[in-house]
């Protein structure tokens, strides 16, 4: 598990030194036409506001963000904090840009998904290696009301990526190939879904009840049946497959694929590849807007997210995270969230 994070031990020192940066210029920031990205290279998030496609401000966080999710009910962004020494959850007030708090939960998180409407959030406690083994085996459940740790739920090893959907939490167990769907009311395992190789982003097309999963280490995408529980398909994508953004309203899936500095599309309808857009460097993070028909892709290497036109499959516009005076920081991007 370690080629997951693949940042050299400056960066992560680097992190310890940065102040934090808050924004003036985030009440400018038009409701749905924010776009947080999580700087795993310096321990902050970038507030891009897309009208203008530059960043509004950045938020101080832990050591090597990653995952994040929003309770758009309470305005908090929860953000893990996947370094080892570090792995906590900062809760954010958007409004503010400010860290309210940090949640100490299991080690090496690298997503959380949130159910808001029973108050709990799930962090998937990803990398804890000893004696060179992946020994972190939980998701971290989280009370959103007290923002504290609640429990811990036993899915298999390394859970990587994780969605909610239909009463069921679905997440990708990297080190132990499978994908385990836990009932959220019981919190038990219902069923352990084997897969070819590593499995880690995962996204859900909600009107066809399907779960796409990418396979790492065989460059496809698994394809779940929501309901059966059962793998249906297994897609071709192209090689290191890592994210992946579903359209349902578009019957679109989007895949990231690192070595390549490319997406994968994927005709959710058919269930079969249809393109390849190329990308900036090492892209990881990706997040689509149905409505406005924008798909955007965190470039890891390079340091830019790439905006692209779902229509077309055309990359439109790169936004650069650059120095600016409210940004002076950025690196690595990983993740991408749209709110």
């Amino acid at each position: 598990m370690k080629f997951i994070k693949g940042l050299s031990v400056a960066l992560v020192l680097l992190a310890l030194t940065i102040p934090a940066y808050g924004g003036g210029k985030e009440a400018a920031v038009a409701k749905g036409s924010r776009l947080y990205v999580s700087n795993a290279g310096n321990s902050t998030i970038s507030v891009i506001d897309l009208s203008k496609k530059e960043v509004a401000a950045t938020i101080r966080t832990g050591v090597w963000p990653a995952g994040m999710a929003m309770d758009s009910g309470t305005g908090k962004l929860y953000v893990v904090n996947s370094s080892e020494g570090d792995s906590t959850v900062s809760v954010i007030d958007t409004a503010s840009n400010s860290e309210l708090k940090k949640i100490k939960v299991g080690i090496g998180p690298m997503a959380i998904a949130l159910d808001t409407a029973s108050g709990t959030g799930y962090a998937a406690d990803a990398e804890h290696i000893v004696d060179g083994k992946n020994v972190s085996k939980t998701l971290s459940v989280i009370d959103l009301k007290t923002d504290t740790v609640t429990g811990k739920i036993e899915t298999g090893i390394g859970p990587f990526d994780l969605k909610i959907f239909d009463g069921k939490i679905f997440a990708s167990n990297s080190g132990d190939w499978t994908v385990a769907v836990v009932d959220v009311k019981s919190r038990k395992v219902l069923e352990k879904i084997k897969v070819v190789d590593t499995p880690l982003g995962v996204g859900v097309d909600q009107n066809k009840k399907k779960v796409y999963v990418a396979i790492h280490g065989k460059g496809k995408v698994s394809v779940i049946d929501a309901s059966s529980l059962k793998e249906i398909k297994n897609i071709d994508v192209g090689k290191s497959a890592w994210y992946i953004a579903v359209d349902s309203a578009n019957s679109r899936a989007y895949v990231t694929r690192r070595e390549d500095n490319a997406v994968a599309v994927i005709d959710t309808n058919k269930d079969e590849k249809i393109a390849d857009i190329s990308v900036g460097k090492g892209p990881i993070g990706v997040a689509v807007d149905p409505v406005k028909k924008r798909l955007y892709v965190a470039n890891h290497d390079d340091i830019s997210v790439s905006v692209i036109d779902t229509e077309s499959n055309k990359v439109i516009d790169t936004i650069k995270m650059t120095l600016t005076p409210d940004s002076p920081y950025s690196g690595a991007p990983w993740g991408l969230l749209l709110n």
